[in-house]
């Protein structure tokens, strides 16, 4: 490689080599390539002049957001061959699970579930999505008390568990001709959602076994419709959004009907197209609208609180909204988003499918005194 300089009286330099050209491209390009600015601002819901109760912090859309490297070195590996580490994104995320302060993302476009550990700024595929243990369509998962991830994969027909380092350890439900959209755990058992068959199949959570099915029929009644989404409460009853009927439905373990609230429309406590549901300590139900493109949160009663997340801000907003999940662990981490006279007192997480901001983060709380 040469490079040929003449200097004259305007002390012209002309490169004739044209890997360096290639090369302060590519660094041009890379510095003018903008970025995604902050709000300025806090952004409040509902907004003013109501008093504020849940504040919109920031977004993870990337491996960037969460350890920092906008854009990872560059380096001439040969003449003409420059290569760049890339920020590894979000694609298409559904559902989202919070244990440990760690956040477990299904990507379900290229069947992948990444683990994000803000504390440790890290940012990782699940280890053992390979072989006997690959992912196909990830849409939920859930961990249980020691540590093993439960994903529920709408398209190998199954629940993947995996061991607390992330490895495959076995998958069952093959045989049960479900679909599953969802899972969720209390005790030893495994509360599967099956979208196929409008049910809820209650497994062994340790040998997978087959114990029972709830949610069919009681006094005449079809009690689910297109279940998408399911979580238990604090007393450890379920709480199942539909999607045909537009009910999110609280039945108890044993499957008999508790309450139900909600229907298809556009008022208030109404929804277009339920998708994520997450039920806190507290009791207080958030469910997703894909429709709105909002997520409204209920009182343990199912009388509407308020709702958050609608289109049109220039930060806050959701874009096809899908998986939601609150947690009280962790605030600190997000600390410097916090206006200092707001005081959170739980995070949500809400993934969107499109638009900039894959996974939004919200704090619920209130004004100090």
């Amino acid at each position: 490689m040469s490079v040929t300089v003449t200097v004259n009286r305007c002390h012209v330099i002309r490169i004739a080599c044209s890997a360096v050209l290639l090369y302060l491209l590519i660094l041009l390009s890379a510095c003018a390539a903008p970025e995604v600015a902050g709000p300025q601002g806090s952004v409040f819901f509902p907004p003013a002049p109501n008093p504020p109760r849940l504040q919109y912090l920031t977004m993870i859309s990337s491996s960037a957001d969460v350890d920092g490297k906008k854009l990872g070195g560059l380096s001439i590996i040969a003449v003409g061959d420059t290569r760049a580490e890339k920020p590894k994104p979000i694609i298409k995320p559904y559902g989202i699970t919070v244990s440990n302060g760690k956040l477990y993302v299904c990507d379900t476009a290229p069947g992948r579930l990444i683990v994000i550990d803000p504390a440790r700024k890290s940012f990782e595929f699940l280890k053992g999505n390979y072989s006997f243990g690959k992912l196909k369509k990830p849409i939920s998962s859930e961990i249980d008390s020691d540590g093993n991830l439960y994903v529920a994969d709408a398209v190998r027909k199954e629940v993947l568990v995996y061991g607390p380092s992330g490895n495959f350890l076995r998958a069952f439900g093959k045989s049960l001709g479900m679909k599953p959209v969802d899972v969720a755990i209390y005790g030893d058992y495994l509360y599967v959602l099956d979208l196929h068959n409008h049910d809820v199949k209650i497994l062994d959570r340790k040998s997978g076994k087959h114990l029972e099915t709830i949610g069919k029929i009681q006094d005449g009644k079809h009690l689910l419709s297109m279940p998408i989404s399911i979580d238990s409460g604090p007393k450890g009853s379920l709480f199942i959004s539909n999607m045909s009927s537009g009910k999110i439905v609280n039945l108890d373990r044993d499957g008999h009907l508790l309450g139900e609230f909600g229907k298809l429309g556009d008022g208030f406590g109404q929804f277009g197209r339920p998708k994520g549901l997450a039920v806190d300590d507290h009791g207080r139900i958030y469910v997703v609208d894909a429709a709105h493109q909002n997520v409204q949160i209920f009182n343990k009663d199912g009388r509407l609180l308020m709702f958050f997340g609608d289109p049109g801000l220039p930060f806050g907003s959701l874009n096809l909204p899908a998986g939601i999940a609150v947690t009280s662990q962790g605030i600190d981490l997000f600390k410097k988003y916090i206006d200092p006279a707001f005081e959170v007192e739980q995070l949500i997480f809400v993934t969107s499918q499109f638009g900039p901001a894959k996974i939004s983060v919200y704090g619920l709380g209130k004004l100090m005194d």
